[in-house]
């Protein structure tokens, strides 16, 4: 069974409706044009050959090729094998990664985003039959990966993930601590363990009551901080260069600070750890050391689901459709116009 990586992309199948619409606009004045200029009888002496059943097939290949490339662009998924019972020593992992705009701050290089999405990824390249799930927060939380064993996927859902993807922005902790706390009670795993990349910047209420509930179910949670005491500006960025930088009420640039506080007693609470910027570089280290903890602790039997991206499967045809579309002319082939004459001359006989 087919599922897409990007189906919020299906919107664009709407702009069908605009295509058809100009063609639409476009075949009636022109027809108009044709019988202002025409009539029926002199129309077909000039342009035997003319069809405007072609100039209708024409648009009906190019909005056949239109809806591929859209299914192509959502990127399909089909499973590379049924769904088998596997056997496995691994752990369960719940990533939490902040995407508020702060996290675009470059005390820590590139950005403390994509210094977390380099963590997160020489992480993934060292698990074996672990299985990992993503939420993705800023203004509000939202599971952008189920639990998983296909690393894979997890790895390319990593790269795609930006502010633009959560609206409103801000930084809300404690929706992200319930969100996954909920997600891991609908997955009904054993031991799970939590990893939080967030620079703390929380704008919300404080998370101590979610926070019981992760350590009244032995739930840890290991923070990354992101960010240096000293702090930087938030960029705001136009085709990947800095046009300014965010501001205050008064004007003034807003220097973004990480909250060490909030993001020390959060892992203290559930018995977790903090990794600060000074361990950054070894964060992927400390993490895995961890998660062999969970490895060697439990087994469990896992549905293993494993997807491969299908794509060429409809962007190949709809190339091959428009290539067809561009060299299908508007005019009537030979042979039937052949036919066409051969039928009239018998009539009139």
């Amino acid at each position: 069974m087919f599922k897409f990586m990007y189906p919020n992309r299906a919107w664009l199948l709407l702009l069908i409706l605009f295509f058809l619409f100009i063609f639409i606009l476009f075949y009636k004045q022109r027809k108009k044009w044709i019988d202002k200029i025409f009539d029926k009888n002199n129309f077909k002496q000039i342009s035997y050959d003319f069809s405007f059943k072609k100039v209708i097939t024409k648009f009906t290949l190019f909005t056949l090729a239109f809806i591929f490339i859209v299914i192509a662009l959502m990127n399909p998924l089909e499973p590379k094998k049924t769904v088998t019972t596997a056997k496995k020593e691994g752990a369960d992992i719940f990533i939490i990664l902040d995407i508020s705009n702060s996290m675009l701050a470059e005390d820590i290089k590139p950005n403390r985003l994509e210094k977390s999405k380099q963590i997160i990824k020489t992480l993934l390249l060292k698990l074996g039959s672990d299985r990992v799930g993503i939420v993705l927060f800023a203004g509000d939380a939202f599971v952008y990966l189920p639990l998983t064993i296909d690393l894979s996927i997890a790895n390319m859902m990593i790269s795609e993930a930006d502010p633009q993807l959560s609206q409103p922005q801000g930084t809300n902790i404690n929706s992200a601590l319930s969100t996954t706390f909920y997600a891991i009670e609908r997955s009904k795993v054993k031991k799970p363990m939590v990893i939080l990349f967030s620079d703390g910047e929380n704008f919300e209420d404080d998370p101590n009551e979610i926070l019981k509930r992760y350590s009244d179910n032995n739930i840890p949670i290991y923070v990354v901080a992101l960010g240096t005491p000293e702090g930087a500006p938030i960029p705001i960025k136009q085709n990947g260069n800095v046009i300014n930088y965010k501001r205050d009420a008064n004007n003034n640039i807003v220097t973004s600070t990480p909250n060490i506080m909030l993001l020390s007693s959060i892992a203290s609470a559930t018995d977790g750890k903090l990794i600060d910027y000074q361990n950054i570089n070894k964060a992927h280290e400390i993490l895995f050391d961890e998660i062999k903890k969970f490895q060697a602790s439990k087994g469990v039997e896992a549905y293993v689901g494993q997807y491969q991206s299908v794509y060429l499967w409809f962007l190949i045809p709809a190339f091959l459709i428009l290539l067809f579309d561009f060299l299908l002319s508007e005019h009537k082939d030979k042979w039937q116009y052949n036919f066409q004459k051969f039928i009239h001359k018998n009539l009139d006989a």
